[in-house]
C-alpha cells in the first residue's frame, strides 16, 4: 500500500516557505513607457532557511499546498535549485503559463481571500555512474538528475489517490 503523497510531503519534506500574491507596477519612474500593473507571486522563505540552504538542497521535488490541499508537484534543479525556480514564479504571468494558471486558480477556487501557497521540498540525489569515453580514452564520472522521474512518479501516484493537482501544467 502506497502512503498518501500529500501527507508524506508534509511529514518528510522540508518547509521552504510560501508564496503570496502582490501587485507589481512596471516603469514607475520612467517616462519612455507607460506603467503597467499586474499580480505576481512573491516567495517568502521559511524563517530558518537561507538562500544558500535552498541551493544546497540540490535537485528537489516539491509540493505546493493551499488551504491544506496539495495543488502541485514540481521539480527544481540545476546550479541554484529551488532558489532559481522560486524566482521564476515571480515573473510576469503574461510570459509564464504556470504563473497565469496559479493566479487564476487562487482567485477562482479558494474561499480564502489572497491565500498563501506553502511549499515543501524533498532533495533527490543525482544518479552517479561512470562512463568510458572512447574518444578521449578516459573514464568519466557522471551525475545525472533523477528529480524529473520522481516528479512524474509522484504526480501519477497522487492523482491515483484522488489529488486534484490544479496548479500543474504538465501531467504525465
Amino acid at each position: 500500500m502506497t502512503n498518501n503523497v500529500s501527507d508524506e510531503f508534509l511529514s518528510k519534506g522540508t518547509y521552504l516557505g510560501y508564496f503570496e500574491v502582490e501587485t507589481h507596477t512596471t516603469n514607475k519612474d520612467k517616462d519612455d513607457k507607460p506603467s503597467r500593473s499586474y499580480e505576481r507571486l512573491v516567495f517568502r522563505r521559511a524563517l530558518n532557511i537561507e538562500r544558500r540552504d535552498l541551493i544546497a538542497m540540490g535537485d528537489i521535488v516539491y509540493g505546493m499546498y493551499v488551504d491544506n490541499k496539495l495543488v502541485k508537484i514540481g521539480k527544481a534543479g540545476g546550479a541554484e535549485g529551488w532558489a532559481s525556480r522560486a524566482n521564476v514564479y515571480g515573473n510576469d504571468p503574461a510570459n509564464e503559463k504556470t504563473n497565469r494558471k496559479i493566479l487564476k486558480h487562487l482567485h477562482e477556487d479558494f474561499a480564502t481571500k489572497n491565500p498563501k501557497v506553502f511549499v515543501y521540498g524533498l532533495s533527490v540525489p543525482r544518479i552517479k555512474t561512470t562512463y568510458f569515453c572512447p574518444i578521449t580514452n578516459e573514464t568519466v564520472d557522471i551525475e545525472a538528475p533523477q528529480n524529473g522521474a520522481v516528479e512524474t512518479h509522484l504526480i501519477a501516484v497522487a492523482e491515483e489517490q484522488g489529488e486534484n493537482l490544479i496548479f500543474c501544467t504538465q501531467k504525465k
